[in-house]
C-alpha cells in the first residue's frame, strides 16, 4: 500500500474532521454499494451466516455498541478466535463507522493493521485500501496535532520566561534609575551647601577686611 506524506496545515484539525467525514462516506458508500453481479449464472449456495465484515448504514448506534462489545469479547478468546482476521476487520469498520456516535480511529486503525497482518491478501482490496489509507492519515495528523499542541506549550513556556527576564530587567532598570536620582539629589545638596559655605566665607572676610 503506497502512503502519501500527510502535511500540517493550518486549521489541522479541520483537515482531520475532513478526513473522518471522508471516511465515513467512504464507509456509507461501501455499505450501500450492491454486491456484484456474477458473469455467469450459478447455483445459489446454501444460507450462511453474513460475514463479520462491513456494518450496514442503517445499524443504530446502540446495535453498533452491542457488536463492538460482543466483537471484543469473541477476540479475547485468543487468536485461534479470529484466524483470518474477519472480526478485526468488522471492528476496524464499526469503530470509525458513520454511525458510531464515539468513533475511535485509533482502534479503527489498530484493527485494520491487525485484519491487514493476518490476511495480507486483504490489502489488493481497493475498498479496504482506501479505508486503511485514510485510517493511515487520520493517524498521521492527530500525531502532528500533538507535537504541534507539545511545541506550542514549549514555546508558550519560552516566551513567559523572556517576559519575565524582561521584567525583572525592567525592575533592575527602574531600581538603578532612583539610586541614580537619588545621588544627584544629594549631589545637589551638598553643591548647594557649598555654595553656602563659599558665600559665608566671602562674607566674613568682607568683614574681616572692614574691622581693619
Amino acid at each position: 500500500m503506497t502512503r502519501s506524506v500527510v502535511r500540517l496545515p493550518r486549521g489541522g484539525r479541520t483537515v482531520r474532521r475532513l478526513l473522518a467525514a471522508a471516511l465515513g462516506l467512504l464507509l456509507a458508500g461501501c455499505a450501500a454499494a450492491p454486491p456484484p453481479v456474477p458473469s455467469a449464472p450459478a447455483p445459489a449456495p446454501a444460507p450462511a451466516p453474513a460475514p463479520a465484515s462491513k456494518p450496514e448504514v442503517s445499524r443504530s448506534p446502540e446495535w453498533i455498541a452491542a457488536r463492538i462489545a460482543e466483537l471484543e469479547a469473541s477476540r479475547k478468546k485468543g487468536k485461534d478466535a479470529d484466524p483470518e482476521g474477519a472480526l478485526a476487520l468488522e471492528l476496524a469498520l464499526l469503530y470509525s463507522h458513520p454511525g458510531n456516535p464515539a468513533p475511535d480511529h485509533e482502534k479503527a486503525l489498530a484493527m485494520m493493521r491487525t485484519y491487514l497482518g493476518l490476511s495480507p491478501s486483504g490489502a489488493g482490496d481497493p475498498e479496504t485500501g482506501r479505508i486503511a489509507e485514510l485510517l493511515e492519515a487520520i493517524d498521521r495528523l492527530g500525531r502532528l496535532l500533538r507535537e504541534s499542541k507539545g511545541r506550542e506549550k514549549e514555546l508558550s513556556g519560552e516566551v513567559q520566561a523572556l517576559q519575565t527576564r524582561v521584567a525583572e530587567a525592567e525592575q533592575r532598570d527602574t531600581a538603578a534609575k532612583k539610586r541614580e536620582q537619588g545621588l544627584q539629589a544629594q549631589i545637589q545638596t551638598l553643591q548647594q551647601r557649598i555654595d553656602q559655605l563659599q558665600r559665608l566665607d566671602l562674607e566674613m572676610e568682607r568683614r574681616r577686611r572692614s574691622v581693619r
